[in-house]
């Protein structure tokens, strides 16, 4: 792959000829056609494209959430590559080709501020659920101010419902409402923090399930 400054037609994206060009992190990119293999790939091969599309499976649908919140981008490794990079080291379950996602190790964002504490999830109405949290404001990296972001996942549908802001940390307890569609199916329930001005987040934190009603 190499990179190319613009000159009077600029940069291109697209198939030329033999090459293809791109904009990859601020960097016209232009790299080779891929060659066909007539080669059959290996049973290791073969498994590690099962585990990627798995992983990637599951956290294509949030991720500009990972994008904004989930650590911050080293060198050419974006925050969405460190997420991936992770669940397949660590929430990824079972054996091929019956991949599956341990929700418990799921991690949706990641930083320096303090997560909730003592946190729970509870569905004592129909149309949403309730979650609580110990307000822990005042900590070193633990603003009064913090938004709450709180993430669920419908497995039978394979939706996810995200929210931020619908609470500050200092006020310990949010309703989120869930799609009608989803009375009587199990959720998985994420909650965590973001920086009210900046885009600093806390490693989230698992609830568990709820039955939504």
């Amino acid at each position: 792959m190499g990179t190319f400054k613009k000159g009077i037609l600029g940069g291109f994206s697209g198939k030329v000829g033999t090459v293809i060009g791109a904009n990859w992190r601020g960097l016209d990119v232009m790299r080779s056609l891929p060659k066909k293999s007539g080669v059959s790939p290996t049973l290791l091969q073969v498994e590690q494209r099962q585990r990627f599309a798995a992983v990637m499976g599951f956290l294509a649908p949030i991720g500009n959430l990972l994008a904004s919140y989930y650590g911050s981008p080293s060198g050419t490794l974006s925050r969405l590559n460190k997420a991936v990079s992770y669940h397949l080291k660590h929430a990824l379950m079972g054996n091929s080709p019956n991949f599956s996602i341990d929700y418990t190790k799921v991690v949706l964002s990641k930083g320096e501020l303090i997560g909730a504490r003592n946190a729970a999830v509870s569905a004592p109405t129909a149309g949403s659920i309730q979650l609580d949290w110990d307000d822990n404001s005042g900590q070193v990296f633990a603003a009064a101010d913090d938004l709450l972001l709180a993430v669920l996942y419908n497995a039978n549908k394979r939706q996810f419902v995200v929210e931020e802001g619908l609470a500050t940390r200092q006020e310990g307890t949010a309703h989120m409402a869930i799609p009608v569609e989803f009375a009587g199916d199990t959720l998985q329930v994420w909650i965590g923090f973001v920086g009210s001005t900046s885009a600093k987040a806390a490693t989230s934190v698992y609830l568990g399930t709820v039955q939504a009603v």
